[in-house]
């Protein structure tokens, strides 16, 4: 469909001002072989409506595999691109077209403009005229990325020290700054000598009045460029900090939930805190010292020049300042390995009696758990002190040989000034004291530093034993996003939990039709929650084969799959806001009226109303000032609000009191037009009207088939149905009969 900005670049469609830059993104990467989902980047990225920024797109595109940048660039430019066509060409209105081509063979030159919006991908010739009263010379260039961005690289301390790179103007121009300050930090010294051996030897006042101005000069700008460097540090760390802590999120947020469910919540959370000293570390302590040695560059040269014997007098003590650092760093480690063993068990624990403090106060548990927690206290201040015990060797070894320095030589300076050979001035040896006092400094952080380096070290493994962990496989990669209508089918899949040694699903398949509403039902245990949790993608590691309309469950783009999937749970998790923000969190450009619609279909309506402040009630963490059953209206709601074509309710309705279970049930029909459901519940009842009702049993499926099929030829569905309705069973139907397996069907 062509719209005004395909013929016309003068004027543009308001469709095409709120869609076309992103829309021009995906033409532009589909030349480049890679394909997006305006959808997934929308909801990504919160883009509603409008034309995102350029800045936005080209971070968009670097995400996806692009890599590119924004230019400035005339008519005659164009003609000249080539091979680096195409070309995303912004209008003064903030629209987007895509150059393809440039056209010269004309009697007119013509660039030739795609509208990202058109079906048919049509061109349309512009002249420079034309181009010119819409266009100012905004041009982004993309190109595919082939290397490994910073984004897919493993955390370590590689990655690290390219972020840092990737700010080095900032920390260049802090460097020149270090420099100079370094050279600043010699005048003080050379004042003092030549005030010794000259002024007061002389008594020259001039000389004085001259010094004087020296050091007022020297003052104003060692000061000037102490604010700049500190202001650059600043705005240095900041950056390269923030870059940090969205890669650690974001690689956290795609990984596995086997990882989630193997790996206790106060582990990950510990381990992903450990970047605090990761940072400090590096834009800290690293970075501080590297820029205070600098300074060495400048103060051992004039150490040499004032007096060789007692520069080597300097560099000999430092050197075994390094040694006996050097000694220590293995124990170091050692220690600081079980500080983080100690501290992870107790980190852990209080996250485990947080997320289970109703338990705990219902059982009255307090004192039981005060001790456990006094005893993993116990062991995190045993491994502290330890290491704290460790560290002050080495710091009470190295204090008297870093004053042993000023001492040495100021003695070994005297000996040497002392007779008529003498080959230091007392201004000169008072110089080089307070010389060697400021490089001691950095002789006496490097030796620290080593010791700091051990606990960097142990953080950043910490950190990259949860962010460097497989990804899930399938996120964010190009796979196909096809029209899923709800058509699904199993064929022989088989699937069994890391660590178990019995398969939840054993060899079953089946068929449902689009449309159809599904009933699945079992034992504890039997598998029902799994067909599902495959069915989203959650667990890849399955054998056999599972399609949705047709193609291979493991081919399709897992955004797209899950946000064509609606899915309420037994215990669903509210997020900290307004009821409102709650339901839309999956798609947060939904209108008032559509959020009602769905709460009117969950039945949540009904007590949204009555609260003082209706959708925009807060809801508080963990949903206290909430029910269970109205937890779980606000849940089904969230899922109706996206439409998706596959609606799956997991024990959806088992918190619900009888009224609100009726009012979901009463609208199931409702809920279910235009979409395949699938519902899992213990409560036979809420399945008699299904299509077709899955029985499962020690994770094979045992039968299928209607509610009245099931209860003449299958014992498991026919013995739980009469022992939830004893009212209607004939004498002792209701008695447990032995479990013989019916046809499939």
């Amino acid at each position: 469909m062509h719209t005004k900005t395909a013929t016309d670049p003068q004027g543009s469609s308001s469709e095409a001002a709120r869609t076309t830059s992103l829309h021009a993104l995906a033409v532009v990467a589909r030349h480049h072989g890679l394909h997006l989902s305006i959808e997934q980047i929308r909801r990504d990225h919160g883009i509603e409506s409008g034309e995102p920024s350029t800045a936005l797109l080209l971070k968009i595109a670097e995400e996806n595999g692009l890599t590119g940048r924004r230019a400035k660039l005339s008519w005659k430019h164009l003609a000249r691109l080539d091979k680096a066509l195409p070309v995303m060409l912004r209008l003064r209105d903030g629209s987007v077209m895509v150059l393809v081509s440039f056209r010269k063979d004309g009697a007119v030159p013509a660039a030739m403009l795609q509208d990202p919006l058109s079906n048919d991908h049509a061109c349309v010739a512009v002249d420079e005229l034309r181009l010119a009263s819409v266009w100012d010379g905004e041009t982004i260039f993309l190109k595919r990325r082939y290397k490994a961005s910073d984004e897919e690289r493993p955390f370590g301390f590689a990655w690290l020290m390219g972020q840092i790179v990737r700010e080095k103007r900032i920390f260049r121009d802090v460097a020149v700054s270090a420099l100079v300050l370094s050279l600043f930090a010699l005048v003080p010294p050379l004042i003092f000598m030549v005030i010794l051996d000259r002024v007061l030897v002389q008594q020259r006042l001039s000389t004085l009045y001259v010094l004087v101005g020296a050091i007022a000069f020297v003052l104003v700008f060692d000061t000037m460029f102490g604010y700049l460097r500190r202001y650059l540090v600043a705005i240095g760390t900041a950056k390269v900090d923030a870059r940090i802590s969205t890669y650690i999120f974001d690689r956290m947020i795609g990984l596995p939930i086997d990882f989630f469910e193997r790996t206790p919540t106060g582990v990950i959370s510990y381990k992903l805190n450990e970047v605090w000293r990761i940072r400090n570390f590096l834009t800290g302590q690293l970075f501080g010292t590297m820029l205070d040695s600098m300074t060495l560059l400048v103060l051992i040269p004039a150490m040499f020049v004032m007096s060789t014997p007692l520069t080597f007098l300097v560099l000999g003590v430092a050197a075994l300042m390094f040694l006996v650092v050097a000694l220590y760093i293995g124990p170091l480690a050692r220690a600081y390995q079980k500080v983080i063993q100690a501290e992870q068990r107790k980190g852990s624990f209080l996250i485990e009696v947080l997320h289970g403090i109703r338990t705990v106060k219902s059982l009255a548990l307090e004192g039981r758990k005060r001790h456990d927690w006094d005893i993993r206290v116990a062991e995190a201040v045993r491994a502290n002190t330890a290491m704290q015990l460790l560290s002050n060797q080495p710091q009470t070894i190295l204090q008297p040989l870093e004053k042993g320095i000023y001492a040495s030589t100021m003695a070994v300076g005297a000996y040497l000034a002392i007779g008529e050979g003498a080959s230091v001035y007392g201004g000169t040896l008072v110089a080089f004291s307070m010389i060697a006092s400021r490089a001691t400094q950095p002789f006496v952080q490097i030796a620290s530093l080593m010791q700091q380096f051990q606990e960097a070290r142990g953080a950043v493994m910490q950190v990259a034993s949860v962010v460097n962990q497989a990804p899930e496989y399938g996120l964010g990669r190009n796979g196909v996003r096809p029209v899923i209508h709800g058509d699904i089918s199993f064929s022989e899949v088989r699937f069994r939990y890391p660590g178990s040694q019995n398969p939840a699903l054993d060899d079953i398949s089946f068929s449902i039709k689009a449309g159809n509403v599904i009933g699945i039902m079992g034992r504890s245990g039997s598998g029902k929650t799994t067909v599902t949790r495959v069915l989203q993608g959650l667990h890849q590691n399955y054998d056999g084969l599972i399609k949705i309309d047709g193609v291979d469950l493991r081919e399709i783009d897992l955004n797209h799959l899950r946000s064509n999937l609606g899915v309420v749970l037994q215990d669903n998790f509210l997020f900290n806001g307004s009821i409102r923000e709650n339901i839309m969190a999956a798609n947060r450009s939904a209108s008032l009226e559509e959020v009602m619609r769905a709460a009117r279909l969950a039945g949540a309506e009904e007590f949204i109303e009555r609260l003082p402040r209706g959708y925009e009630t807060v809801i508080e963490e963990g949903s206290s000032n909430l029910s269970g059953g109205q937890r779980q209206r606000i849940a089904i709601a969230r899922a109706l609000l996206v439409d998706p074509s596959v609606l799956i309710l997991d024990e959806a309705t088992s918190a619900l009191d009888p009224d609100s279970e009726a009012i979901i049930n009463n609208n199931l029909t409702r809920i279910a037009q235009g979409r395949t459901m699938i519902v899992i519940s213990h409560r036979l009842a809420s399945l008699v009207n299904c299509d077709q009702i899955i029985v499962m049993e020690r994770g094979k499926l045992y039968d299928m088939g209607k509610h009245d099929e099931l209860l003449q030829r299958c014992d498991v569905y026919r013995h739980l149905w009469f022992q939830q309705n004893r009212h209607l069973s004939p004498g002792n139907t209701h008695d447990r009969a032995p479990l013989t397996p019916a046809a499939n069907t």
